[in-house]
This record gives C-alpha cells, structure tokens and sequence, in this order.
C-alpha cells in the first residue's frame, strides 16, 4: 500500500497535462523486462475491472481506472502522452462549460 500511495501522490504532484509522462519516465526500466507484459496486463485489467463494477449504480468502479491507467501508462509513452493530452484537453473543456476561463 505504500508504494501505491507514494505513486499516486508521484502522479499527483506533477503538473496538470505532464503527469503521465513524468511518471513513465521515472519507473522506465526498474522492472525486468519479462515483468513489462504483466503489469500491462495488471493495468489493463483494473481498467476493466473499473469500467465493469461502474455499470452497477452505487457502485464507484472508477477508482480502479486510475491505478490501472497508471500502470499502463508507467510501460506505455503512447499512453502516457495520450493520457496527459487527455487531461489539458478536458481542463480546457470543463474551464469553457463553467465559464471559468477565457477561450484558452
């Protein structure tokens, strides 16, 4: 649990749009290489996981999607940078709905 909690506050500390690719580079290469398609396949399988207990009402599955994202992200550049390239675009997207920014 520990070490979970020491990435999340990793992931969270970094800047908005930045997060995912810093932590991919910080965990690049500390595994065995023959350990890379199974914390893929961790990652993925929380993210489903999560998708699947959220059909449910009541039932907060989406807490597993973002250990599971960061494990993918942690093996995957493509995912990392789309994943940041996610986050500026909803900020950008929430910031217009709320009306709590200009058109940037």
């Amino acid at each position: 649990m520990r070490k979970l909690r020491r990435s999340f506050h990793e992931i969270n500390k970094a800047p908005a749009g930045e997060r995912f690719r810093r932590y991919h580079y910080r965990r690049r290469g500390r595994h065995h290489p023959w350990l890379r398609p199974l914390i893929l396949i961790a990652g993925i399988l929380l993210v489903v996981l999560g998708f699947l207990l959220s059909l449910p009402p009541l039932v907060p599955g989406f807490l597993l999607w973002v250990p599971g994202l960061a494990l993918i992200a942690s093996q995957s550049i493509l995912t990392a940078s789309f994943l940041d390239s996610s986050e500026r675009w909803l900020r950008r997207w929430y910031r217009r709905l709320s009306g709590n920014g200009n058109n940037s």
